[in-house]
Parts: C-alpha cells; structure tokens; sequence
C-alpha cells in the first residue's frame, strides 16, 4: 500500500515539476497522516471488537422483541378480526331487535289496541274509550309524534288494559250511567261477568243486562223477573244471575224486534220500488180477481134453452134469454142469436171473432202481475248487493273485529231479498190463479160457440129430413 501511495505521489510531482524539497515533504505528511488514519483504524477496531459483544445481544434482543411484537400484532389482527365479527354479528342481532321491537309497537300493539277497543264490554266505555281513542290517534299522527312519546303510551295502555283483565278475573263491579228502555238515563252500578254485563239502578227501578251502545252509554234490556236478583249481587258482589246460553243471541234477537216501518227503513232505497211493485200489482191482482171471478161461465141449460126457443121460432125471447146471461159469454150469445139465420162458416166466424175479442180483456193487467213477480226478486237480489257492498266498505274501514256488526250489516242486506221474496211469492201465485180463470172463461166461452154451433147444425138437418 506504502509503495503504491509513493509511486503515486513520485508520478504527480514528475508531472506537476515540483522541486525535490517539496516532494519529500509531501511523502512524508502522506506518510504521517496514513500512520494516524492507520491508528484510528485500530483504535476503531479495538473499539468495534469490544462493543461487537453488546450490540450482538441488543441485536438479538431487538430480534426477539420484533418476533413477540410481529406475534402480538398477529394475535391483535386476530382479536381484531374477531371483535368485528362480534360486531357485525351485534349490530344484525341490533337490527332483529329493532325489527321486532317495531313490529311488536307499530302492529301487534296497534292491532291489540284496535281489538280491545271493539271487545271490551258496552258498561266499560267510558272508563277506556278516551284513553284507547287518544292512543289510537297518537299511533295514526305517528310523524307528529317522536317514537318515544308513542312508546310511553303504548306501554301506558297495556298496562292499563291489564290492569282491566285483572280487575275483571271473577267478576268486576263499578259505578256508571246506562240508558234503559224508553230512553231514560240511569245512575247504578255494573257487574261484569265473563263477556255479559249486568246493571242495576242506584234508585232500584230498573235492572237487566247491556246489550248495545246508546250516546255513548250502556243499553239495558230489563229484566224484571230478575230484578232482585242482579240488585242484590250489584249491592252485596255475590248472588244469582241469569245466563243466556246462547251467548246473549236470546236476549239479542228479543231486543232487536223492530216494527214494520223501520224494517222498511233498513232496506234502503230499493225497497221502495219493491213496495211499489207490491201494491200495484195488489190493487190489479184485486180487481181482476172481482172482473174475472164475477163472470159467468157458459152452462149446458143456457144453451140447450136459447137453442129450444130458435127451434120454436121464439127468436125474440132467446135474445132475452142470451142477454140474462150476462157478460162475455151472454154478449157471444146474444150475437150467435142474431145471426142464428146465417150460414154456419158465418156464425163460426162471428162467435171467433167474439171470442178474440174478449180474451184480451180478460187477460189484460195479467202482464204487469208477472212482471211483478219476476222483477221483485232481482230487485231484492240489488238491494242486497248494494248493502253487501256497504258492509264491506266498513270493514275496510273498522275491520272484522266486531263480528255482531257484520252480521247486523249482512242481515240488513237481506231485508231487500226477503221483500223481494215476499213480493214474487203472492204475486206469481195471483198471477197463475187469475190467468187460469181467464182461460178457462175463455174455454167456456168456446165451448158453448161450438154448443150453439152444433144445436144450430142438428136443427137445420132435422127441418132438412123434416122437407
């Protein structure tokens, strides 16, 4: 190295043209400075030889805490993965709860709330009914209303309603106002057992069971062999009571007997036609039934004696005798007098065209009473469709959660197809009764032109032998 640092120097100052002098010297501070960069190389060696051992095992134990940081990173990732696992599986656990917390506040809530406003019993209205109402239109203005307000009266109400069943469980008395027959409001006390209520007036004049909603009050149907009975279990909570074990049908069926009129009044628009109808086709069943019935038929007699007096030349007193006669058959008969001379084909034509003649006017009207009798039916059929139509639109609208008001609509639909029914029924049977008797005056009447026919024929042949 020493060589090569010289020959090196001795090429520069050759080159360069220094003096001798000068080329000494700077061999020798070259010299000079590579012996103290060579003693700090030792030094330096020296130093890293004594320090290599410590840095060696800070290495090793930097090594080692990279390998447990590299591990617990690892096992962090893992935690990590894991808590958001836990997480994720929280928050869909999170999103069920919500879900059913909903649908148990925005459905089975409202739909229990809407059921208890149409089952609880008639005496306990007043006592829930505003509470129900308030909640119940809290639920609809839900976006007015923050859900914790709804919450808190939602739970207010169920609380309340059970409260109610557990009052109820046994039996259950409390003081109130019902309306009683004839309209009169009375102050008393309910018992409520089981579905039915029963209510007995603080001043002891009336008592029976609720039946039915008037002005907001419970409506009474007396009971008076049990008077005393439902007032001193009103009075004393324990006795005797009457049950009906049709489930109140009895007593409802007893209540709801309404007069003809309102029964009119129930069926609606369609019952006027109907009634219409009915008292036309009376009136025309009534005079036709006196037109046709106070006709007299054709008898043998009658047309054996005009017969014997032509024979006798006595043409005068057979027209008398044919006018006594009276009515279509009499007016036939007098006109087969008065042409008892003609040919034969002529009196034929002539007691036909009587014939023809007549039998519109007995058969006239007879149309109208079968029309009757086919259109009350449909217009019965109409009326019921419309109020069936009805009733539906108010389930829409209330639901079915009140069967009996269904039913009342449903019978009330019915009302146009029973006078329906009870229109066609008479009326086709005054039809079918009337119209026989028109064609039998009718057959009469032929029978007794073919009669004058036949005595006329056999006449003119016993004078033609006679010749």
């Amino acid at each position: 190295m020493k060589k090569i640092l010289s020959l090196g120097l001795l090429l520069a100052l050759a080159t360069t043209g220094l003096p001798a002098q000068s080329f000494q010297d700077a061999v020798r501070q070259a010299q000079q400075r590579l012996e103290r960069a060579q003693q700090e190389q030792e030094a330096l060696n020296t130093q890293i030889s004594r320090e290599r051992p410590g840095i060696a095992a800070d290495l090793d134990e930097l090594e080692q805490e990279v390998i447990r940081l590299r591990s617990e990173a690892t096992n962090a990732q893992r935690i990590v993965q894991g808590v958001d696992v836990e997480v994720s599986q929280l928050q869909q656990q999170l999103r069920q709860i919500r879900e059913n917390n909903n649908y148990i506040r925005s459905t089975l809530l409202n739909e229990y709330f809407r059921r208890l406003q149409v089952g609880i019993n008639e005496a306990e209205i007043p006592l829930y009914n505003d509470k129900i109402r308030s909640t119940l239109e809290l639920l609809e203005a839900e976006d007015r209303a923050d859900d914790q307000t709804i919450f808190r009266a939602q739970l207010d109400l169920l609380n309340t309603s059970l409260d109610r069943l557990q009052r109820n469980i046994g039996g259950n008395a409390f003081d109130g106002q019902a309306v009683v027959e004839g309209g009169t409001i009375r102050e008393g006390r309910f018992v409520l057992f089981g579905p039915v209520s029963y209510f007995a007036a603080t001043d002891g004049s009336a008592a029976g069971v609720s039946v039915g909603m008037i002005n907001n009050r419970a409506a009474i149907y007396s009971l008076p062999a049990f008077q005393s009975d439902i007032a001193a279990t009103v009075t004393a909570g324990e006795g005797r009571l009457p049950i009906d074990a049709t489930d109140g049908e009895a007593w409802e069926t007893d209540r709801q007997t309404i007069t003809l009129m309102e029964e009119i009044a129930l069926g609606g628009m369609v019952m006027y036609p109907i009634l219409g109808l009915l008292f036309l086709a009376t009136i025309i069943a009534v005079f036709k039934a006196v037109e046709l019935f106070s006709v007299k038929s054709a008898r043998e007699k009658d047309i054996s004696a005009i017969l014997d007096l032509i024979r006798e030349g006595k043409n005068d007193e057979a027209l008398r005798y044919a006018k006594k006669v009276g009515g279509p058959v009499g007016d036939m008969l007098v006109a087969a007098v008065e042409n008892a001379a003609e040919d034969k084909e002529v009196i034929e034509e002539i007691l036909y065209e009587r014939i023809i003649n007549t039998q519109p006017r007995l058969e006239r009207f007879l149309a109208f009473i079968a029309v009757t009798a086919a259109t009350a039916p449909l217009l019965g059929l109409l009326g019921t469709v419309t109020g069936m139509i009805r009733t539906f639109k108010l389930i829409t609208i209330v639901g079915t959660g009140d069967a009996r008001n269904f039913a009342a609509g449903i019978s009330e639909a019915l009302i146009t197809t029973k006078w329906g029914l009870m229109t066609a029924i008479p009326t086709l049977i005054m039809h079918a009764l009337l119209n026989r008797k028109a064609k039998s005056v009718i057959a009469s009447m032929e029978q007794a032109a073919v009669g004058f026919i036949n005595g006329i024929e056999e006449m003119r042949n016993r004078e033609q032998d006679a010749a």
